[in-house]
């Protein structure tokens, strides 16, 4: 099964792929997040073209941020209903930091990175 890895931000959303038969995520793209309609109509199109059965999304968990899991969580809503494809939470403590420490402390393209890290945990997991 195919696998998107999702690290959603308010200006960029980073994607990561992977298989549940290899087990390894890798870094995709970034979009940029200029609305949802075109944010939708990007991960729509993506997933059909790439066959994505699930996708894993990176949620901000024990983080002192409830705004942002807030803007998640109304997203991850979202998704359900624009995509019909199942969707996973998946913790993304600190994978930021991780994502800008493996790119040598540049934090203009992690995004990619970042969902990369939250896929391969889940597969880590499971």
């Amino acid at each position: 099964m195919k696998l998107l890895g999702l690290d959603y931000g308010d200006s960029k959303v980073g994607l990561a792929i992977g298989s549940t038969d290899s087990k390894v995520a890798s870094p995709f793209k970034i979009l940029k997040n200029v609305g949802r309609n075109n944010l939708f109509a990007e991960l729509k199109s993506l997933c059909a073209k790439e066959k994505i059965e699930k996708i894993i999304i990176g949620m901000p968990i024990n983080k002192k941020s409830p705004d942002q899991a807030e803007r998640v969580s109304d997203f991850i809503t979202e998704l359900k209903e624009q995509l019909n494809i199942e969707v996973e939470i998946q913790d993304e403590q600190f994978t930021t930091v991780q994502a800008s420490k493996l790119i040598n402390n540049s934090k203009k393209n992690d995004d990619d990175i970042a969902a990369m890290l939250i896929l391969q945990s889940y597969f880590d997991k499971n």
